[in-house]
């Protein structure tokens, strides 16, 4: 009796250990849309970040230059 429950909970084991591998690869397999809002989004905030250190820069300069 005690092999046949040490079967069974190895093969339960198994059994579950299976089931959610698959899941994960079916999980990966789909494209996520949230990845690429995330990424057009961060382009977007380097490049304001673009603009307003280099207006910065700009303003710095000039007025460096009026004195």
């Amino acid at each position: 009796m005690a092999a046949a429950f040490y079967f069974f909970i190895g093969a339960l084991v198994f059994w579950l250990a299976f089931r959610s591998g698959t899941k994960r690869g079916a999980a990966h397999s789909r494209p996520d849309t949230r990845d690429a809002d995330i990424d057009r989004l961060n382009a977007r905030v380097r490049t304001l970040e673009q603009i307003i250190t280099d207006r910065d820069w700009r303003l710095r300069r000039d007025i460096d230059g009026l004195g």
